[in-house]
């Protein structure tokens, strides 16, 4: 995929190359910069079953997991290979105090947590991998600031659930559109349609071949994210919904 420079300096990014089926156990993704820049995105699908001992973890938790590695993947060339499952033995540890790693992996399979938003973006920190990270957000200021950010050619990461909001309030408790029950996944861009390319772990039926990326409006996107509430309490795993939530803007 190329990034294109309009006249009004608005990036978009331009898929049309792309010839191969997008629906399998792993999609290695170029994305070529206006500046001629190039940065490698795999991404991953959650049910490879080809994990080790972290696959039944991947098929049900691993959609956070999937995206962080992805990132570390095409942002540092010393994780160029790196799988999900070694983001868990490896980066995880590394990073995250050990009682912290300890108390999740060691719940039964159905309470282990997904890394959050939070702590994606505490361990992007500690890699130096240039970010910000918004908790608490307002949905027309947050689509206004993604859509600005994404047509600077810069991805973004977000978390989606299952219920659909207008205007701040739930009016569908379990449409599944993005997620089962809550899902993340990394925004790489604008096509010139203003239709958003994104990864996604997960396969949904509604997208066809298009699996391991999807198209969605901005709008459609923002309408299941939801606002971390409770800033002044964060968890490096989910926790309860106010506690996470959010999205990540990546600076470079």
């Amino acid at each position: 995929m190329i990034f294109r420079k309009d006249g009004a300096g608005r990036q978009f990014l331009c898929p049309a190359s792309l010839l191969e089926k997008l629906d399998g156990k792993q999609l290695n993704i170029t994305v070529t910069g206006v500046d001629g820049s190039i940065r490698e995105y795999p991404i991953f699908q959650q049910k490879a079953e080809n994990y080790g001992d972290y696959s039944e973890y991947m098929t049900r938790h691993g959609c956070a997991c999937c995206s962080l590695t992805t990132l570390l993947a095409a942002y540092k060339p010393e994780y160029r290979n790196l799988r999900p499952d070694q983001t868990i033995k490896q980066v995880e540890k590394k990073y995250f105090p050990e009682k912290v790693w300890q108390k999740n992996y060691s719940r039964h399979i159905a309470r282990q947590m997904p890394v959050s938003l939070y702590g994606i973006s505490c361990i992007l920190e500690k890699e130096q991998i240039a970010h910000r990270y918004v908790g608490d957000f307002q949905d027309r200021d947050a689509e206004n600031e993604i859509r600005a950010h994404l047509l600077s050619g810069r991805p973004v990461v977000i978390e989606t659930s299952r219920m659909k909001r207008e205007n701040g309030r739930i009016v569908k408790w379990f449409d599944k559109r993005f997620a089962g029950s809550y899902h993340t996944m990394i925004l790489l861009g604008m096509d010139e349609n203003y239709q958003v390319i994104f990864t996604d772990s997960a396969t949904r039926a509604w997208a066809g071949n298009w699996q391991r990326l999807k198209k969605a409006t901005l709008e459609d996107l923002i309408s299941y994210m939801f606002p971390q509430k409770n800033t002044s309490d964060t968890h490096l795993y989910f926790s309860r919904r106010k506690n996470t939530g959010g999205y990540i803007l990546l600076e470079e």
